[in-house]
């Protein structure tokens, strides 16, 4: 007698926390000084990454900072990450935070990874690349997300 053991494939389950993850991408084209990237409406989220690769050499866009222009109360207005002169940038350039307690670290890189996981808590408003000069050049911006609360939406900004 010949009994078949079948050993059933292992699958991957996906936590309920990741379900929750949700990621948007835009274009920016560095032509101003603030380039509103994202907006966030109807609720608060939390942001868990942000990055930014650049496909098409930059000028010299100088002091740079992400930060949020709060559509609900000034009080809310925040700088999400410290002013970085992030110079001339090449296509290949990755733009990342590091995982700080307050405001991420601007870094700029040759091809490194996309940085690491953030908690930045982020209430309705224009999610902006403020720079000091506006320069020619693109940077795709990738951001991953969870909702807050219910309501919230994330969309690509209309400048």
């Amino acid at each position: 007698m010949i009994i078949a053991y079948v050993i059933t494939p292992v699958f991957a389950v996906v936590r309920t926390y990741d379900r929750d993850v949700r990621s948007i991408s835009m274009t920016s084209t560095l032509a101003g000084t603030t380039d509103q990237l994202f907006t966030v409406t109807g609720g608060r989220i939390e942001i868990i990454s942000l990055f930014g690769e650049c496909t098409l050499d930059a000028g010299s866009p100088g002091n740079t900072l992400i930060q949020l222009d709060s559509a609900t109360d000034p009080n809310y207005d925040r700088e999400f990450s410290t002013t970085v002169d992030i110079g001339a940038l090449g296509i290949g350039d990755v733009i990342r935070f590091t995982n700080a307690i307050d405001e991420g670290i601007l870094r700029l890189t040759s091809n490194e990874g996309a940085g690491q996981p953030l908690s930045w808590f982020c209430s309705p408003g224009e999610i902006e690349l403020n720079t000091a000069s506006g320069t020619t050049g693109t940077i795709v911006w990738y951001m991953s997300y969870r909702k807050l609360e219910s309501g919230a939406l994330v969309t690509v900004s209309e400048n």
